[in-house]
């Protein structure tokens, strides 16, 4: 069984720190064990009793997270809900009136007295440097109060962001589809052209009719053979054909890769 040294033993500075050892004990014997239990009498998660197995006392379940509640992180409290805390909570004392506000004229304000206090304290630093430590607290909660009056704009800039995000988006797909559209009637113009270069090919190709009747005995030797070689020039050629055929291929070949992506 592990102990809580073997825990704390880990390999925490590992790139994929191995798994707990705890999780060996995870069995159907010990789950059945568990659930024959009285879970009533089970006591909550992290205080079970010297009476309870502890070999179940890694299988049981964890409580719920807290509906309420603050954790520490880092030196700072922060809220179990995802609000912005405000001024008073910080213990910072707040330098704008409550209620409905016009946040950029406030801006405005205390930035105009961070440059007054900030003239200030080059005064106090020449007349007595002893008393700087007031002015440069003073000029700290005018930061601070900046900082949360421009915060509390986060919800609206999430908010515009994500509908940009989503604009752009819809743009981009809008754009794929357009040149998916514009690929595939190109491919077909291809497609129609092979078949009239096909069909025309074919047309070349079709045998002589017989039934014509055949050519007078009184015909001159030499008519005859210039008949025969242009009757012979009619045909195409199979280069010719594989030719036509290929570069068709290659036709259809770059219009597919320009629908595909890069």
């Amino acid at each position: 069984m592990p102990d809580e040294s073997q825990q704390g033993a880990q390999q925490l500075d590992a790139s994929y720190p191995a798994p707990p050892d705890y999780f060996a004990l995870f069995t159907d014997e010990n789950i059945a064990r568990l659930q024959s239990t009285n879970q009533d009498a089970l006591p909550d998660h992290g205080s079970a009793g010297p009476w309870l197995d502890p070999v179940l006392k890694y299988l049981m379940p964890p409580p719920p997270p807290p509906a309420s509640a603050s954790y520490s992180n880092f030196g700072r409290m922060w809220h179990v809900t995802d609000r912005l805390p405000t001024l008073a909570e910080q213990k910072i004392p707040q330098l704008y009136p409550d209620g409905p506000i016009n946040r950029i004229a406030e801006l405005v304000r205390l930035n105009h007295s961070v440059v007054f206090e900030f003239l200030d304290l080059v005064d106090v630093l020449i007349k007595d440097p002893s008393l700087f430590a007031a002015r440069t607290e003073r000029i700290r909660d005018i930061f601070v109060n900046i900082h949360h009056l421009i915060n509390e704009y986060r919800g609206h800039q999430a908010k515009e962001s994500l509908k940009r995000m989503l604009r752009q988006q819809i743009e981009s797909k809008r754009t794929a589809s357009a040149n998916v559209l514009q690929k595939c009637e190109a491919l077909e113009q291809t497609i129609a052209r092979l078949k009239l270069d096909a069909a025309a090919m074919q047309a070349n190709l079709t045998p002589p009719d017989h039934s014509l009747p055949p050519p007078l005995p009184n015909d001159d030797a030499t008519t005859t053979a210039k008949g025969t070689s242009s009757l012979a020039a009619v045909p195409s050629s199979p280069g010719s054909h594989a030719h036509v055929a290929d570069s068709g291929l290659n036709a259809i070949i770059e219009s597919i890769q320009g629908i595909l992506p890069a």
